[in-house]
């Protein structure tokens, strides 16, 4: 092979590497350029999800500012502090008045949901009618999968509660579903537990 055939065939081989290289370039460019639009199209997906998402719906550390949180995302009236760290929210139903009193035992883990300034004992008019009330309670809390009427024998008074275990978290559609659970049976039920108090039974 000649000098001059060896020059024309590096000559080419150059000419086929710049070639092969300019290829490689412009297909890196044409890859990095895909991958810019997609990462702003994805960026413009997330900032439409974080704008259409509310609240986080689940919390893994509950405490009373969460659950304050819920309560007005949930449509509550604003809580008012009471004893003991806990939150009081006035209810008033088609029935009768009375107060949501929520409580966080933070040590063990147990949200604690109960009526307040509901119903009494002395609200019964002779003995016959207290035995008919305790009845409709013992009656009512067998009928019920969510929650139980329970009597504070100090006070007399007569309260309707539930218990949520939150050492693994708690979802806003729990708490949602729980505390107006609570507040309509409470609502609902109120009526024949006075029939019962006064002593003229269920109608």
């Amino acid at each position: 092979m000649t000098r001059a055939h060896k020059a024309h065939r590096l000559w080419g081989a150059a000419v086929l590497s710049l070639a092969l290289s300019g290829c490689a370039s412009r297909i890196l460019k044409l890859e990095n350029q895909l991958l810019s639009q997609q990462n702003v199209e994805l960026s413009q997906q997330l900032m439409v999800c974080q704008e259409t998402t509310g609240p986080a719906d689940y919390v893994q550390s509950v405490d009373l500012e969460t659950i304050q949180l819920f309560l007005a995302r949930a449509g509550f009236p604003e809580p008012v502090p009471g004893p003991g760290g806990n939150l009081r929210v006035p209810v008033k139903g088609e029935h009768t008045s009375f107060e949501l009193n929520i409580q966080l035992f933070e040590r063990e883990k147990v949200l604690f949901m109960a009526t307040s300034n509901y119903l009494q004992l002395e609200a019964a008019q002779s003995s016959p009618a207290m035995v008919m009330l305790l009845s409709q309670i013992a009656a009512i809390n067998y009928e019920l999968l969510l929650g139980k009427l329970q009597l504070n024998t100090s006070t007399g008074d007569i309260a309707l509660s539930m218990e949520l275990n939150v050492d693994d978290g708690l979802g806003y559609r729990t708490f949602h579903n729980v505390a107006h659970h609570l507040v309509q049976v409470a609502d609902d039920r109120y009526e024949e537990l006075l029939r019962a108090a006064q002593g003229t039974g269920l109608q």
